[in-house]
């Protein structure tokens, strides 16, 4: 039978790969911080019992912060190329606007990410990222308005 940090790790390792892959440059530093995230669960216990909306919550907010983190880091700023980013991703889905999406300034990428990966809702993510609804909902539609003339740029 396995342990509860086990369990919670398979649960919710998906998750937190794609969070720090699409946040961070490179391949390494995304796996030097899923690996930060999942230590503070491990040293967490009292989490442990939570629900899982709560768990899921508290990680999500953890990776977006290690991921801020290490973007901080004077060594890393503008060092690897994001084209670079290798993201697996469903085959069905395009590949266009995955890059498109890893090309949005953070506070852009963050939102269009929770909102449609991770299926937050506004409020939701105001509380993860101690935003305002109003800025979140600002954000979003801002993302979406970059993406769309991202996408619209890479056809012509």
């Amino acid at each position: 039978m396995k342990d509860d940090f086990e369990i919670l790790t398979e649960k919710y390792a998906d998750t937190v790969t794609r969070i720090c892959f699409v946040n961070l440059e490179n391949r390494a530093d995304a796996e030097d911080a899923w690996q930060n995230v999942f230590m503070k669960l491990f040293k967490s216990k009292k989490l442990w019992d939570k629900p899982d909306e709560e768990i899921r919550k508290w990680l999500v907010t953890v990776a977006l912060n290690e991921c801020r983190d290490i973007k901080r880091k004077l060594f890393h700023r503008n060092h690897y190329d994001i084209d670079e980013l290798d993201v697996s991703c469903d085959e069905d889905f395009n590949k266009d606007v995955i890059h498109a999406i890893r090309t949005l300034p953070t506070k852009y990428l963050q939102v269009i990410e929770l909102y449609y990966f991770e299926g937050y809702s506004v409020t939701e993510i105001s509380d993860i990222l101690s935003a305002n609804e109003n800025t979140v909902k600002s954000r979003l539609k801002r993302g979406r308005e970059l993406l769309k003339g991202e996408l619209l740029n890479e056809q012509f």
